[in-house]
């Protein structure tokens, strides 16, 4: 029963685990404060509406998260209904919450609306921030949506006022020019690239040769300061046998080699120059005996 138990508990922690692995894959994509004459709810109002993105590669439940709105100390949080089939966002999928006040509609119609100033939240089920906008009512144009979108000055992504409304769909409204068509326009031949390109391996060249020659120096010096210590560790009567360079001079490297040769010589086993011959007694057989050879002549009678 107990371990019944465990792999329940097991179970479910990994559900939950995944369940909150999937949210972080969730943010809050576009925000339309106010809403006088674009976009409209299922019961054909204009209201500020806050759209959610699933930016992952699978399906994502956002049933049981949380959307809240802080203004100062006071905040209003609507819990996303758990048994509505429509709250699974498909991978790469947007959803949207109408901020009408009015949660007695349906799912997707929130408890706060985003009259005044604040702070925007998306939680997930432990009530976790899962992500985050400020919002200011006053700084928003009517009927224009703020949200996630490139820089078009340095590329990176930032949140700010878009040029419209973009419900259910990207940010991006407008098709932009890649940047290797952009390059391909102002180098048409081709010429700047292969400058590039060779200047590039050149200098990389350089830089290898430039790595390997202070290598290689570095441990020539090391090596020399190697052997000075050594020689400074000698003896005085040896020390004195060596140049002022510190290398050995001829006289002494050829009594060196001689004194090895000797050494080598005398390597081999000492022998004794006493030889010893003993008899080897060998026990009579028939099969050896010479009497019994077919050389001998057959009787005959």
């Amino acid at each position: 029963m107990m371990k019944r138990l465990l792999f329940l508990l097991g179970i479910a922690l990994l559900c939950a685990e995944g369940y909150a692995q999937g949210l972080k894959d969730i943010r809050i994509n576009e925000v339309l404060v106010d809403n006088r004459n674009s976009y409209i709810d299922d019961h054909g109002n204009h209201v500020g509406w806050v759209e959610l993105h699933n930016t992952g590669y699978s399906n994502v439940n956002i049933g049981g998260a949380y959307l809240t709105v802080r203004r100062g100390d006071a905040a209003r949080t609507y819990r996303i209904p758990k048994n509505d089939a429509r709250t699974l966002i498909p991978p790469q999928g947007y959803v949207i919450f109408f901020a009408d006040s009015s949660s007695n509609r349906g799912t997707f119609h929130t408890n706060f609306v985003l009259d005044e100033t604040g702070y925007l939240a998306f939680l997930d089920q432990g009530r976790n921030v899962v992500d985050s906008v400020v919002y200011d009512v006053a700084a928003q144009s009517p009927d224009v949506s703020i949200g996630w979108t490139d820089d078009p000055e340095t590329g990176e992504e930032r949140f700010g006022q878009l040029t419209g409304i973009t419900p259910l769909q990207a940010n991006e409204i407008e098709e932009r020019m890649p940047a290797s068509e952009k390059f391909f326009l102002r180098d048409p031949s081709g010429a700047v690239m292969a400058i590039t390109a060779m200047s590039v391996v050149f200098s990389a060249l350089v830089l290898l040769y430039l790595i390997f020659k202070n290598v290689g120096r570095g441990m020539t010096r090391m090596m020399r300061a190697k052997e000075q210590k050594t020689v400074a560790a000698m003896p005085e009567e040896v020390r004195s046998t060596i140049d002022p360079s510190g290398q050995l001079l001829g006289e002494e490297i050829a009594a060196i080699a001689i004194a090895l040769r000797r050494y080598e010589e005398d390597l081999h086993d000492i022998e004794s120059h006493v030889l010893t011959i003993n008899r080897v007694a060998r026990a009579y057989s028939p099969w050896s005996s010479k009497i019994y050879g077919l050389n001998n002549q057959p009787l005959r009678k």
